[in-house]
């Protein structure tokens, strides 16, 4: 088995984790305005503060940047820090410079593209390797089918 194959296991848990915290940021930003009234009913009214969006955003950010630069270490598509990019650029947008109507669907929007560039970088990983995999498959001659 390819030692490289073997490196795609870990690299797919990050680009999981990382989908699922951009997801879940999504998630937080246009719910939460929503529910803000209510938590502080339920006990869950630390989840209406800044901090929580802000740690999503920074895990994201932290997982996003970790994953698509290991991933093109691997497979080299330089067009995944687009995602990465246009991710960060919307997400400090909304947060930033935004009027507060529209700063959910800015966020929002930042958190999608930074989740799909993990489901991409997530795929040409995959991908990289099955194709090595083959290469080097086709390339091998055992060296005992000539004695027989």
């Amino acid at each position: 088995m390819d030692e490289r194959a073997s490196l795609v296991g870990p690299r797919s848990w990050i680009d999981s984790l990382g989908t699922t915290v951009s997801i879940a940021c999504a998630i937080q930003c246009t719910f939460f305005p929503l529910l803000i009234g209510v938590l502080p009913l339920v006990g869950l009214g630390f989840l209406a503060g800044d901090g929580v969006e802000q740690g999503f955003i920074i895990t994201s950010v932290i997982l996003a940047v970790g994953s698509f630069s290991w991933g093109f270490r691997h497979h080299r598509r330089f067009y995944i820090f687009l995602f990465l990019v246009s991710g960060l650029a919307l997400i400090f947008t909304g947060r930033v410079w935004v009027a507060d109507g529209f700063e959910i669907p800015v966020v929002v929007s930042g958190t999608l593209v930074l989740t799909s560039g993990h489901l991409l970088n997530r795929r040409l990983c995959r991908l990289c390797v099955a194709c090595e995999h083959q290469e080097q498959q086709k390339s091998k001659v055992p060296h005992d089918s000539f004695l027989h």
